[in-house]
């Protein structure tokens, strides 16, 4: 029986590695031969038993040894490599878990609106409005009595002389009266040659006379319309005839521009005259500061 075993030598870390094969033969046994006699000469030697099989069979494996003895070891892996690191790179980044998501507590919190608070500005008074200038023009001041003929001189004075008028109940003695449309056309014409303002004084003598005045001071066509109100009188007195007044006015699709005050420094609650609703652009003989009293002056 014949049999072939491998002996692998590793070396050092790889280095010197080498491969060797022992074989081991079965010889039967051999049975003594006869002591030969002096007379037949010396003995012959030993003989084995190798037939042409077993032969065969020995070389076969001697051939596949050495086959396996110069086959080229296979290329360990350095630790040192560039190809080991990215392995382990590779690994780790296949083993490395899932970042947990952030935690609640992390996140800012957000404010729940992002509305930017404006600042708040203070309401602008309204401008007060003031008598119109320019040659050629109407104004037309509405007054119970003669009160409106005192804040036109007024008027004319501050624009540097205009073409002082009176109509309705009123007159005055060195100023022409105006009856009509015609007539207030005519005075437009020559305060225009003239390069002045038209200012008419209306009288509406008494409040109960003030409904008959309407459809006349409509006719006038004014360019700017003001009423004439006396702060001493009694409010609800003033308010009666000034929004009667207004109503007629309205129904000749003629409006109220602005109110004249006269008696504002002679009593102690001017402020009454705001309940007219009407701005204010004329106090006591000056262009007012502001289009309403609001409080005691």
């Amino acid at each position: 029986m014949v049999s072939a075993e491998k002996v692998t030598n590793p070396g050092i870390v790889g280095l010197f590695a080498a491969a060797r094969f022992e074989a081991t033969v079965e010889v039967a046994e051999v049975p003594a031969a006869p002591e030969p006699d002096a007379a037949s000469g010396p003995a012959p030697g030993p003989v084995h038993e190798l037939h042409g099989p077993a032969i065969a069979a020995l070389l076969e494996r001697a051939d596949a040894a050495e086959l396996e003895l110069h086959k080229p070891a296979p290329t360990p892996v350095s630790t040192a490599s560039p190809d080991f690191a990215g392995l382990l790179e590779q690994l780790g980044k296949e083993l490395q878990p899932a970042s947990p998501p952030p935690s609640l507590a992390a996140l800012p919190v957000l404010p729940t609106s992002s509305a930017v608070p404006v600042p708040s500005v203070p309401p602008v008074p309204p401008v007060p409005p003031v008598p119109m200038t320019g040659a050629g023009n109407l104004i037309v001041l509405l007054g119970l009595g003669d009160d409106a003929l005192g804040p036109a001189l007024e008027m004319s004075i501050a624009a540097g002389g205009s073409d002082v008028r009176t109509a309705g109940d009123l007159s005055a003695f060195g100023h022409l009266h105006v009856q009509g449309r015609q007539s207030a056309t005519a005075a437009r014409a020559q305060a225009v040659l003239t390069g002045q303002t038209v200012v008419v004084a209306f009288g509406l003598g008494r409040p109960r006379d003030v409904p008959t005045a309407a459809a006349h001071i409509a006719s006038l066509a004014a360019d700017q319309l003001w009423i004439v109100a006396d702060a001493r009188r009694k409010a609800e007195d003033s308010k009666i005839w000034v929004r009667a007044l207004q109503d007629l006015l309205a129904g000749e699709s003629v409006v109220v521009d602005a109110l004249a005050v006269i008696g504002a420094s002679e009593t102690a609650t001017p402020e009454t005259v705001d309940a007219l609703g009407i701005p204010v652009g004329w106090v006591d003989g000056n262009p007012a500061t502001a289009s309403a009293f609001g409080k005691v002056h």
